[in-house]
């Protein structure tokens, strides 16, 4: 197939891309893990044939500052982050775009999914495996998963963020019959998030329906308490889990500003179960949220979320978390182990005796 018109958004970002990876090595970093993974689908992006998702130009980018210095990103940045977003809409002016969009939307979706269980597969044996033989291994993959469930997450935002732009522009030229005042920040927009995600169930569009949710999750962490409120208006309850197993894969920080958000919208026991999910993480993750819930006012969240951690891992792994801050985690972590049983409290005591989260 030709490649895309001379002087098109889509040629003259697929004339950058090409001139960005000419600076690169095809057998090292991320450029050369792209070439290896899907070489068909990166040389249709160079072709100007199709636009790659924002995280590969992104992660090329830092290919270009690891070889040569973090200045040439801060001119060659913006202008890629420019170009990306022409070519995207120029593409997604085609006719049938919404139905391709959408496509790779449902199939972003299922390889966001099956990333997290194997995710969740690796962790399992990573902790089975206690230092043995498979540990380096296990380790990789392990890491491999995350990325591929962080970059699938990316992509399924940004495709739902291409639908969202090409739904307004359908329904830019119906002119409102009245002016409207400007809606508040934060309720209206929710109220609109619960009314489209009850269309989409009902039309039977899940895999826009659980974007929605995803791209909900990500929003400021205040909407978090109103848009739950909605949903269980909406007779959406059911939708509640899912929003809040999305928000648990938000990083630390945020994954703390949402479970304090929901905690002082008196929804303790929402901040109470977000918390337990996000224990699934590394526990120098764990760590980090838990700081950040300190920092923030909010210590029955922090003890919580080291409490959850205490009853998913091993006393080893739960000492670990301390590592980054033992004066402030490592009562914590003895706290929140008394809560859950005197046995536990007794295991974490003794993995502290012995030596104290490994180096």
């Amino acid at each position: 197939m030709a490649g895309e018109q001379p002087g098109t958004p889509v040629e003259e970002f697929a004339r950058f891309l090409r001139g960005l990876t000419r600076l690169l090595d095809e057998t090292a970093g991320w450029y050369g893990v792209f070439t290896l993974r899907d070489p068909e689908g990166l040389r249709a992006c160079l072709d100007g044939r199709d636009v790659p998702p924002w995280d590969v130009v992104e992660s090329l980018l830092h290919d270009l500052a690891e070889r040569r210095g973090a200045h040439t990103v801060r001119t060659a940045g913006p202008r890629a982050r420019r170009l990306h977003r022409e070519a995207v809409a120029a593409y997604d002016a085609r006719p049938g775009a919404s139905a391709r969009l959408e496509g790779q939307l449902d199939v972003m979706l299922r390889e966001r999914q099956y990333a997290a269980l194997r995710g969740r597969e690796l962790l399992a044996g990573l902790r089975a495996a206690a230092g043995g033989p498979e540990t380096e291994r296990l380790t990789a993959e392990l890491a491999w998963a995350r990325d591929d469930h962080a970059r699938s997450g990316a992509r399924v935002r940004e495709l739902q963020a291409r639908i969202d732009a090409l739904t307004e522009q359908q329904a830019a030229p119906r002119p409102a019959p009245h002016p409207t005042p400007t809606p508040a920040p934060t309720a209206p927009r929710t109220s609109t998030s619960a009314a489209r995600l009850a269309r989409l169930r009902a039309a039977g569009r899940g895999g826009e329906a659980h974007a929605l949710l995803c791209a909900a999750a990500h929003a400021h962490a205040a909407e978090l308490p109103v848009l739950i409120t909605e949903l269980e208006h909406a007779g959406l309850v059911t939708e509640v889990p899912t929003l809040l197993w999305e928000a648990a894969c938000l990083p630390p920080a945020r994954l703390a500003a949402a479970a304090d958000a929901l905690a002082a919208a008196g929804r303790t026991a929402e901040s109470a179960r977000l918390l337990r999910q996000g224990v699934a993480r590394p526990v120098e993750e764990v760590a980090h949220t838990a700081l950040a819930l300190l920092g923030a006012g909010r210590p029955v969240q922090a003890r919580e979320l080291f409490a959850a951690l205490v009853r998913a891992r091993t006393p080893e792994e739960a000492v670990e978390a301390t590592a980054s801050a033992p004066g402030e985690l490592t009562p914590l972590l003895l706290d929140a182990a008394a809560g859950v049983s005197p046995n536990r409290h007794r295991d974490i005591s003794h993995a502290l005796r012995a030596g104290g989260p490994r180096s």
